[in-house]
C-alpha cells in the first residue's frame, strides 16, 4: 500500500512540474512576441497586460494630441533609429519553387519531426503505464 502512494506521489509531483513549466514557457515565448508584460490599471483590479512598443507608442501620439505639443524623442534614440533604416536596404526576397531543395529538406525534416513526436509519445506512455501498473 505504502508503494501506491510512492508512485501515486511521484506522479503527482511530475503532472506538476509538467504544468508549472509549460506555464512559465508558454509566458516567455509570449514575451518574445508581445514584449514584457508591464503592470496597468484595468477595470477588473489591478492586471497585468502585454503591450507591445507599438501600443506604447500609440499612448505617447495620444499624449501628445490631447496635450497640443509633441514630446521630444531623446536625440540617440532618433539618431539610432535613422541609422538603422539607412543601413540595412530590404532583404530581396528569394523565389521559392515547389521542387526546390529547401521545401523537399523542409519536408523530410517535418516528416522526421513527426515520427520522433510519435514514437516519444508512445514512449512516455509505456513508462507511465509501467509505474502505475
Amino acid at each position: 500500500m505504502r508503494n501506491f502512494y510512492v508512485k501515486l506521489l511521484l506522479i503527482v509531483l511530475g503532472i506538476g512540474f509538467s504544468i508549472f513549466f509549460g506555464v512559465d514557457l508558454a509566458t516567455r515565448g509570449v514575451e518574445q512576441v508581445q514584449g514584457p508584460i508591464t503592470a496597468a490599471p484595468s477595470s477588473s483590479g489591478t492586471g497585468k497586460v502585454w503591450q507591445t512598443d507599438k501600443a506604447q507608442d500609440n499612448k505617447a501620439a495620444a499624449k501628445e494630441t490631447s496635450s497640443g505639443k509633441p514630446t521630444p524623442k531623446p536625440a540617440s534614440q532618433e539618431s539610432k533609429e535613422k541609422a538603422k533604416a539607412e543601413s540595412e536596404p530590404p532583404e530581396p526576397k528569394a523565389e521559392i519553387t515547389e521542387a526546390s531543395g529547401i521545401n523537399r529538406l523542409g519536408n523530410k525534416l517535418g516528416e522526421l519531426l513527426q515520427i520522433i513526436a510519435h514514437h516519444g509519445v508512445k514512449w512516455f506512455v509505456a513508462i507511465f503505464d509501467a509505474i502505475t501498473g
